[in-house]
């Protein structure tokens, strides 16, 4: 029940009340005849949409309707004037005065005042003429369509009931060592998908694992079952809400040849019954070989236990940076009971940077979050996270009631707390052989 179902309800819902006000003011102020010489969907509006809105208002993602087109807008456009002056749309978690972030989905006050132009005009179309080429989204892929699609084999139908972790492994068949820019995971039962991490099999362990389990997958709590060969045997993943990065052209990650893609999906029954999945990966491979590999590594902090009744309970991590590196993705994930997190970096003897501030803590609008510069760390920073928890009955979120004292754990109704980082080693290139996660990351004493 708190997964991404209500998420889709509440913006629909939100949508749905301010298209009705819309047309109780319709029957009591008919609207005025269109005036053309205003903003119109074919040359302003349109390209609003594409800039801020469209990668999720596209056909087959997230939006609860496209605004692909002007007959998709038009019907929604006093919808969209309230909901972007109440600043509900689009949604954008980090705060403005934290960290750089490219492709943020923030309108400023000149488009905002824009799009209420347009609706007040009555919603005018304008000349075709006027219109920008269409952004693609071939087969719902907020990138297009990826240049390589991975499934598992079979649909999988998790049970009715209890939180279940299954792991795909996926054969990719590369005959070479490829770079990866961007990845995509397009869930096939968003309703009861939680979330998804793609791991790198390449030793065919997964596989084995797979056999040994009947059904498709197998199911494997915490990590996915068999040894993580190095920094780069994650792709990434993917929460509610969560919009695809593409790496800039010198940097990627790296995905072996003859390897196997590991989904490991983490399934939330939702209170109705559940329908087969069959999850997707999409994959973007680098333009040409990059010169450094990006690795993904967590900051977490598993020994906490919030007690019930307190509406602010803090949680932190930190550890200190043993070798130069340069962030580039920046992923902060709590659940149910989160409220505000803030990651910084501090260097030795110098001051602290804010790397992301998440105020407004929503698990149904996670986000991985690329620097529009990426992040310089010389050796000695110390990275930390402050996540605050909210473990009351005011916390409208709060799977219990009574509440009880939540620990870390793998279902819905436990938390967790953890900024994922993705970054590059200053001293190493595309060819070199990374360290070990503990020469990079010290545990703060």
């Amino acid at each position: 029940m708190f997964g991404r179902s209500v998420r889709r309800i509440l913006i629909a819902s939100a949508f749905g009340l301010a298209l009705i006000a819309a047309r109780q003011r319709a029957v009591l102020h008919p609207a005025p005849p269109q005036i053309t010489n205003g903003p119109t969907f074919s040359n302003e509006v349109v390209r609003v949409f594409q800039n801020r809105c469209q990668s999720c208002h596209h056909p087959g993602d997230i939006a609860p309707f496209s605004l692909m087109t002007y007959a998709d807008a038009a019907a929604h456009a006093d919808a969209i004037k309230y909901m972007t002056q109440t600043r509900q749309m689009p949604p954008w978690k980090p705060t403005p005065a934290c960290g750089d972030f490219a492709d943020a989905r923030v309108l400023g006050q000149d488009e905002i005042d824009l799009l209420a132009k347009w609706a007040d005009n009555g919603a005018p179309e304008g000349n075709v003429a006027d219109l920008p080429p269409a952004k693609n989204f071939d087969g719902g892929w907020a990138l297009g369509q990826p240049d390589l699609v991975l499934s598992y084999a079979e649909p999988y139908t998790p049970p009715l009931t209890g939180d279940v972790y299954r792991c795909f492994p996926m054969p990719t068949n590369l005959p070479a060592d490829s770079y990866v820019s961007a990845i995509d995971i397009k869930p096939g039962d968003r309703q009861t998908v939680h979330h998804v991490i793609a791991y790198i099999d390449t030793n065919g362990d997964s596989q084995k694992l797979d056999e040994a389990d009947p059904g498709p997958g197998y199911t494997s709590f915490g990590g996915p079952g068999f040894s993580l060969n190095s920094l780069s045997s994650t792709l990434g993943g993917w929460a509610p809400g969560a919009r695809p990065a593409v790496l800039p052209d010198d940097v990627a990650m790296s995905l072996p040849a003859n390897s196997r893609i590991v989904l490991q999906v983490h399934y939330h029954p939702h209170g109705v019954a559940v329908v087969p999945d069959q999850t997707q990966i999409g994959i973007y491979f680098a333009k040409k070989k990059p010169n450094k590999i990006v690795y993904m590594l967590p900051l977490i902090n598993q020994n906490f236990t919030i007690p019930p009744n307190n509406p602010n309970y803090l949680v932190s991590a930190s550890y200190n940076v043993a070798l130069p590196v340069h962030l580039y993705l920046v992923f902060p994930h709590m659940h149910l009971l989160g409220r505000k997190m803030h990651v910084t970096a501090t260097p030795f003897g110098g001051n602290e940077q804010c790397l992301i501030n998440i105020d407004d803590w929503d698990f149904n609008w996670q986000g991985q979050y690329k620097f529009s510069q990426p992040i310089a760390v010389t050796a000695g920073t110390r990275l930390s996270l402050d996540a605050y928890y909210d473990n009351s009955t005011d916390n409208w979120r709060n799977p219990n009631n009574p509440p009880k004292p939540v620990s870390w754990g793998e279902q819905t109704t436990d938390e967790m707390c953890i900024s994922f980082f993705g970054f590059t080693i200053d001293s190493l290139f595309a060819t070199d052989q990374p360290p070990s996660a503990t020469q990079i990351f010290r545990a703060v004493q």
